[in-house]
């Protein structure tokens, strides 16, 4: 969808119109540009650096891509599709490491790349979008690719098989944090890392896992990318339970590798009693929650109690 904003805004009139569109920004950087100065001059340096923007270009275009500007070792693109993209952001890595001269130069790069609504305006491009793509490249190393988690959402099967999930991570601009990935393209990239399945199991639940507590008529859904669910006595807790046996913060409830975690912070533990029949009881320790049950703090309660916190958690 594409919404033209025309060319007048609360700042004024502007030169140009502005137009929002869906499309997926990719940063590629030059790893180590500043070493190649050093050891070759500026002269030689920037030959070098010229003949991978321009490969990089080659394949931007090859892709249906759009390259926007480049700024010294860095060139920043963006693409109809986070498909494109990601299949362009492959090719560039293989374009470098196939090139014979680039190879004996040792060169890397790393790219970064996120899909979301940016505003277009004389061939720039500006908006939330430009700001997390440039996170993932800053989060890139050599020979990487570092995308969101919400990016991948947009593939298909076979190019979600070539991701893994790397966890969250905090991005200028957000409240919560991100859950991000990093596209495999090479055989032989760190593939030991990706622990088989459990690596695209993890990726899964990073975009759809749902954690639901209920508590005293309220329902709470907490997703991977909520900051850390605090509940105790104190008043400034998100979830408050005044109840003697409570500590003022007493657990909270965190999005890790892939599950939900409640940790136990309280003097008097937690008491876990899942619908199957199980029981667990942690005291400053943590619980990796499943299936569902009920939560009750400090003493076990039964569960008609409104007391009781109850939850429900879904995977992949």
């Amino acid at each position: 969808m594409k919404l033209k904003l025309g060319n007048r805004s609360i700042l004024g009139d502007r030169s140009a119109p502005q137009e929002q569109v869906a499309t997926t920004i990719l940063f590629a950087d030059i790893c180590g540009s500043t070493h190649l100065f050093e050891q070759y001059g500026d002269v030689q340096a920037r030959l070098i650096e010229t003949q991978v923007l321009d490969a990089l270009t080659d394949e931007t275009n090859a892709h249906g891509g759009v390259v926007i500007k480049t700024i010294g070792d860095e060139l920043m693109c963006r693409f109809p599709g986070a498909e494109q993209a990601v299949r362009a952001a492959c090719d560039m890595h293989r374009a470098i490491k196939e090139d014979p001269a680039l190879a004996k130069l040792n060169i890397a790069i790393k790219i970064g790349l996120h899909h979301g609504p940016v505003l277009v305006e004389k061939g720039d491009v500006f908006g939330d979008a430009v700001n997390v793509a440039a996170r993932m490249v800053s989060l890139s190393k050599a020979d990487q690719i570092i995308t969101t988690a919400e990016t991948v959402s947009f593939l298909h099967d076979e190019l979600q098989q070539m991701t893994r999930s790397l966890g969250q991570s905090r991005v200028r601009g957000k409240q919560d944090e991100m859950a991000i990935a990093e596209v495999i393209w090479s055989d032989t990239t760190s593939l030991t890392q990706m622990a088989g399945a459990s690596a695209n199991e993890e990726l899964r639940n990073l975009l759809t896992a749902r954690l639901m507590l209920e508590y005293r008529g309220r329902s709470i859904e907490l997703t991977p990318s909520a900051k850390a669910y605090k509940i105790g006595r104190w008043d400034k807790n998100d979830l408050v339970v005044d109840r003697e046996l409570v500590s003022r913060t007493h657990a909270a409830i965190e999005f890790r590798q892939g599950k939900f975690i409640l940790i136990d912070q309280s003097t008097n533990g937690s008491y876990l009693l899942l619908d199957n029949g199980s029981r667990f009881f942690i005291r400053r320790e943590e619980f990796n929650l499943h299936d569902r049950g009920i939560i009750c703090l400090g003493q076990i309660v039964k569960d008609d109690n409104p007391d009781v916190i109850r939850y429900s958690c879904s995977y992949a």
